[in-house]
């Protein structure tokens, strides 16, 4: 398979992110939003912001956001009416220390390559006693195959970690306030074409999905219609951290 690296494939399929069911809905959304909805902030950040969905279920005076995305951060900050937005990346965020009261990640930290210098970055910025809120894909030891399907779909893909990886990165920084286990079901095809892919790339990818032992596909949930992948399910942690 062919695909852009880094932000190049993402900067051409911004519109499908978008509108991404993925992205647009989830149970993280609302449990975040519940959790904050007696807390208006002065300002937050979101980190890797996609077209900035996150932002939106927060109360903040001002909403501040980056990605490595230019088309990413363009269409967040209209869309979201984010006050700020800029590119950079997670490892080096273009701030002053103690700026913000909260900063969130979703669905971006298995992207990371130097994810200590990101939790660094990020208690840096935080004023103390500021939240830190990352929702990512977790695994276990055995659905770690999900890790090897996500970079034959999108080789920006570093890894996804365990639950217990994601607190020890954060042990030094943080203390872990709440945490969820959720399950998202993804429609195969908008998730396989959403950078881009052809129809023989995403062919590529169900057969990856379809020789997988059959623990594993049970573990996944695996929808068969008509000898093609219609759904897949996995696993998000829902972290809620605080600065100590």
């Amino acid at each position: 398979m062919t695909k852009s690296k880094s932000s190049d494939g993402f900067d051409k399929s911004f519109t499908n992110y978008l509108i991404s069911s993925d992205h647009k809905y989830g149970d993280d959304l609302e449990i975040v939003k519940n959790y904050f909805n007696n807390i208006v902030f002065e300002t937050i950040l979101d980190v890797a912001t996609g077209a900035g969905h996150f932002t939106n279920v927060f109360n903040a005076k001002r909403k501040c956001a980056v990605d490595l995305s230019f088309n990413m951060v363009k269409t967040a900050k209209e869309k979201y009416h984010i006050d700020f937005a800029a590119v950079c990346d997670s490892a080096g965020l273009p701030f002053f220390e103690q700026s913000f009261d909260l900063v969130s990640c979703r669905i971006a930290f298995h992207h990371f390559s130097r994810p200590i210098l990101f939790f660094d970055e990020v208690y840096r910025i935080l004023k103390k006693s500021g939240y830190f809120v990352l929702v990512d894909s977790i695994v276990d030891v055995d659905d770690a195959y999900l890790n090897t399907i996500e970079y034959i779909r999108d080789n920006s893909h570093i890894r996804s970690y365990t639950v217990k990886e994601i607190i020890n990165f954060c042990s030094n920084f943080f203390r872990l306030e709440y945490f969820r286990n959720i399950y998202k079901k993804h429609n195969f095809k908008e998730w396989a074409g959403r950078l881009g892919a052809d129809e023989k790339d995403i062919k590529c990818i169900e057969n990856s999905f379809l020789e997988l032992p059959d623990e594993i596909k049970y573990e996944l949930n695996l929808e068969i219609v008509e000898n093609s992948i219609y759904s897949y399910t996995d696993k998000k942690g829902v972290f809620i951290f605080k600065s100590l």
